[in-house]
């Protein structure tokens, strides 16, 4: 009978491909965002009904995977990655209207280090940090509650307090989520393509959620 016996250089190339799906993903939404923000798209994108839409269909897409991830073959969640971060891009492109250039490298910037710190620390980490998993997804629907809230609210006080929290948030997710990736690609050895497109999206909401309230808390309008 033949056993499953991974490697270390295994496990390291299996993660390397998730992160560089994951840059490809956000490579996509930043020049999507960008693209769009230079074309002057923005307000015509943004008015009414279809920018309500617009904004909330990242939200919707996610909560589809949510319930239909299992079902999708690697193809199909290879194409909806993409369609997500391309969603994300369009969304953003109001963000990337709003604030300076210099702002979005820098909170680009911020958040390229810090998430690498604390990927890198979920990666090599000897602590079992899955117990974390309960309590970040509980201030992740937090977050998304008062969020929805603050839109009717529009406390400038409440929307700096949540991205603090979602910078908290995500940050933690980060490392967890490394840690959670780094343990299902050692133990296995079937789908290894499919779990690393899913550890690619996780990553990917992590980063942009990051970026986002990054940009909100400590970027400059235009």
């Amino acid at each position: 009978m033949v056993t499953y016996s991974p490697t270390i250089e295994t496990l390291n190339n299996n993660v390397a491909g998730v992160i560089g799906k994951m840059t490809l993903g956000i490579f996509v939404t930043m020049v999507a965002a960008g693209l769009l923000s230079t074309a002057g798209l923005v307000p015509v994108l943004f008015s009414g009904v279809v920018g309500w839409i617009i904004v909330f269909l990242p939200l919707v897409m996610s909560l589809g995977l949510m319930w239909r991830g299992e079902t999708l073959s690697t193809q199909g969640i290879k194409l909806w990655f993409f369609a997500f971060a391309g969603a994300m891009g369009i969304s953003l492109s109001l963000l990337f209207h709003a604030y300076t250039s210099a702002s979005i490298v820098m909170a680009l910037a911020g958040t390229t280090t810090s998430f690498g710190a604390l990927a890198a620390w979920g990666y090599f980490t000897k602590r079992d940090i899955s117990s974390w998993g309960s309590f970040l997804f509980a201030g992740v629907f937090g977050l998304i509650v008062v969020g929805l809230f603050n839109i009717w609210l529009d406390s400038s006080a409440l929307q700096m307090t949540l991205n603090v929290l979602a910078i908290v948030i995500f940050l933690g997710l980060t490392a967890y989520d490394m840690n959670r990736i780094r343990n299902m690609l050692w133990f296995s050895s079937e789908n290894v393509e499919k779990l690393q497109w899913f550890g690619a999206l996780s990553l990917y909401i992590n980063f942009i959620n990051i970026f986002v309230s990054m940009l909100q808390l400590f970027g400059n309008r235009e």
